[in-house]
């Protein structure tokens, strides 16, 4: 005798045929609890779900994807960093840097020319958490990440600045040509960058900092330095 189907699965059958329903709101919902349950088996509907007529469904689809992590969704949700309305693009950014991916960088960093300045901080913050799951980053993001450490958004620069500590060992020499950077904010970025990395190769360079006519820059320099020497003992 076959067995009945358990409650949470017919909970998912009901969201999955929910989807499909004319009231936008059912489908937004649905979208959230398929996420919130991490049900791999709404991933091709969540997906085609992304190409909703409707803003808030194509936004909910994109952050369930990123709650579930299912690498099918990973080419679909570079496509939504295109999507005409923000909301998306943002939630597509977030849920590309959830999934962990490598293959989302190049799109992530073209992201980060967005005009929103929202998107542009989660694509920062994205590319950060793909580099520190492996080497997947190098130089190339290393200097785009230093250009972002110039943009008008502080929440953008911070991203960009944590990003670059993801990366490690390759921000390191050029975060070291960022403290002669013309921008005083941009030195202090980088001196914290390095401290939080923790390179030594960094030590001489912040002790030059350290003379700077900046008070703001020199103190980070050092609480940098300090930092380095006590991850080095």
């Amino acid at each position: 005798m076959a067995t009945d189907k358990t409650i949470e699965q017919k909970e998912i059958e009901s969201f999955l045929s929910d989807l499909k329903h004319e009231n936008p709101d059912k489908r937004k919902m649905a979208c959230l609890a398929l996420g919130k349950a991490k049900s791999t088996q709404a991933v091709e509907v969540l997906i085609a779900a992304l190409n909703d007529d409707e803003l808030i469904v194509r936004e909910c689809a994109a952050e369930a994807l990123g709650a579930i992590g299912d690498q099918r969704a990973v080419g679909p949700l570079i496509n939504a960093l295109k999507d005409k309305e923000w909301y998306v693009r943002l939630e597509a950014a977030g849920a590309l840097g959830a999934l962990g991916d490598a293959q989302a960088l190049e799109p992530l960093i073209e992201d980060m020319q967005d005009e929103n300045q929202a998107v542009r901080e989660k694509a920062a913050q994205s590319i950060g958490e793909i580099c520190g799951l492996g080497d997947a980053c190098g130089i190339n993001e290393v200097e785009l990440l230093l250009q972002d450490l110039k943009d008008q958004s502080k929440g953008v620069r911070w991203r960009a600045s944590e990003a670059l500590v993801q990366i490690g060992s390759a921000s390191v020499e050029p975060l070291i040509t960022a403290l002669t950077d013309e921008d005083p904010d941009v030195q202090m970025r980088a001196a914290r960058s390095l401290g939080d990395i923790g390179d030594k190769r960094a030590l001489e360079p912040l002790k030059m900092t350290l003379k700077d006519k900046n008070p703001d820059v020199r103190d980070a320099a050092g609480k940098a330095i300090d930092k380095i020497e006590r991850q080095n003992k």
